[in-house]
């Protein structure tokens, strides 16, 4: 209710015609409304960014089941036309990693390293790059009937964060995301894992490639451990920070990732700026969770993330995470349980542990609509999702972000975002939310096409029983103002 309330203090000065708001209860369908399913809400709320005008009926019309089996299978869904259009402008989205040194990267000079100027020329460079990579992933999020996929991107880019800006790494967060993270974000668990973990991305982002065995005649030289990766694979990645690994598990895993390093091409088994450096590599056999990992150079890499990736605290680290993403941040732990079977029975596939979430009687209970905070990310789609507005360019739209404390691929600390609704519950960005839901109702953003003539009306029309009467009634006393009364009241800002 502190929320609320900080709401309703600011939302008065800032937006007329705002008076009273509903507090952060469901407020019940006025009497002889036809609305929605409740069910079919729920699931668009959850399996979306959020409807835009005409997705609840739409929904409705195709049924509860073949909606939640259409998101499932995302592949089957085109892609509109003018989405495609928006991407292809975006000259750095059409570049694999290789590409993107060779074009944006630090000046090669014979025989010389790149000196500071030269340096942050490249950084530079990066920040247009990555600034691509943000609108990309906005304009994506916005208009792609993907939405499920959009939302498992959005998630796994959190699970496998890259940090704050560090080095090359910033150069390929759109890459990273492309590569390694789109392709399988519904597929093989251990897919995923073994792409992130051999992108230079990750590798420059937690340290990866200068973790090494110096040898002299195939013996152990020198050591330059780092076991940055090591740990936050366990830690975050897998098993989860309560897990069974102990110090001895991070040192024998940092072990096997040795010799993984960035550059060009060596082998067969080298690809996208990842080369494995055999001279660079520890030997010897290790004992990772009380298996022992025979050394055989490179696969040693690919046992050890097979017996993390198949681990039961693996499971259940990942299955209460997408419960905390997609239901409440407190999940039944039944429900976690079933999913983590699931998790184990399917060998990690990703889209048979979500059918088990959204076809259960816990997805769908009456306790879980509606009590959920939008961090920044979710604010800002579905407010131009409801809109019904075509980006051609999200460049407004990622500086929004970013004013309201949530830069896309600027996570610090090992886990990205926080996936939990109460962490985005703080009253003092109230002033910075309702400023945005004003300016974007108001068409005060650019690249987003006539947001003017989008009504209060429309609107509600497209929200439909996520709004209470109140919000409704209060929209429609401010006039003009009413979208952004709609946009910024408390039944908006939560799913």
């Amino acid at each position: 209710m502190q929320f609320h309330r900080a709401f309703a203090r600011l939302a008065a000065g800032i937006l007329p015609g705002v008076l009273l708001f509903c507090g952060l209860a469901c407020v019940p369908a006025r009497a002889g409304d036809s609305r929605p399913d409740p069910r079919i809400v729920q699931a668009v709320n959850r399996l979306t960014y959020g409807p835009g005008p005409g997705t609840l009926k739409q929904v409705e019309d195709m049924g509860l089941d073949a909606f939640i089996e259409s998101q499932l299978i995302p592949e089957k869904l085109a892609e509109p036309p003018k989405l495609e259009e928006a991407l292809a402008a975006l000259p750095s989205l059409q570049m694999d990693t290789v590409r993107l040194f060779r074009e944006y990267g630090p000046p090669a000079e014979a025989g010389r390293e790149a000196g500071p100027e030269a340096m942050r020329r490249t950084f530079d460079r990066a920040d247009v790059v990555a600034l691509e990579a943000a609108k990309a992933r906005l304009l994506r999020a916005i208009a792609s009937p993907r939405q499920l996929s959009e939302l498992m991107t959005a998630f796994w880019c959190e699970h496998f964060s890259l940090g704050a800006k560090k080095g090359l790494a910033h150069l390929w967060v759109g890459s990273f995301e492309r590569e390694a993270i789109r392709p399988y974000a519904m597929g093989k668990f251990l897919d995923l894992l073994a792409a992130t973990a051999m992108h230079p991305a990750m590798l420059i982002a937690r340290e990866n490639w200068k973790n090494v065995v110096h040898r002299d005649a195939g013996k152990a030289e020198r050591e330059a451990l780092e076991p940055t990766y090591a740990a936050l694979l366990l830690a975050h990645h897998t098993l989860g920070p309560g897990g069974p690994q102990k110090p001895a598990d991070t040192l024998a895993l940092a072990r096997i990732l040795t010799g993984w390093r960035v550059g060009a091409a060596r082998a067969d088994s080298d690809t996208g700026g990842f080369y494995f450096d055999v001279e660079l590599h520890d030997p010897s056999d290790k004992v990772l969770l009380g298996q022992t990992v025979k050394g055989t150079g490179l696969g040693e890499g690919a046992a050890a993330l097979r017996i993390l990736a198949e681990h039961p605290a693996t499971a259940r680290n990942l299955c209460r995470k997408l419960a905390v993403y997609f239901l409440t941040d407190d999940p039944p732990a039944p429900l976690v349980a079933r999913m983590a079977e699931t998790f184990g029975r399917t060998g990690g596939e990703i889209r048979e542990v979500l059918r088990t979430l959204f076809t259960s009687e816990e997805f769908f209970d009456a306790k879980y609509r509606g009590g959920r905070i939008k961090s920044p990310l979710r604010q800002v789609v579905s407010a131009v999702r409801a809109m019904g507005l075509e980006p051609t360019d999200a460049a407004a739209l990622a500086g929004a972000l970013a004013g309201l404390g949530q830069p896309l691929f600027a996570a610090d600390g090992p886990e990205g975002y926080p996936m939990a609704s109460a962490q985005w519950q703080k009253p003092e960005a109230m002033p910075r939310r309702v400023s945005f839901a004003g300016d974007l109702a108001a068409g005060r953003l650019a690249g987003l096409g006539p947001a003017a003539t989008v009504t209060a009306q429309a609107l509600a029309g497209a929200l439909g029983p996520n709004l209470s009467p109140a919000v409704e009634q209060a929209a429609a006393k401010a006039g003009n103002d009413g979208a952004g009364v709609i946009l910024a009241s408390p039944d908006f800002l939560r799913y």
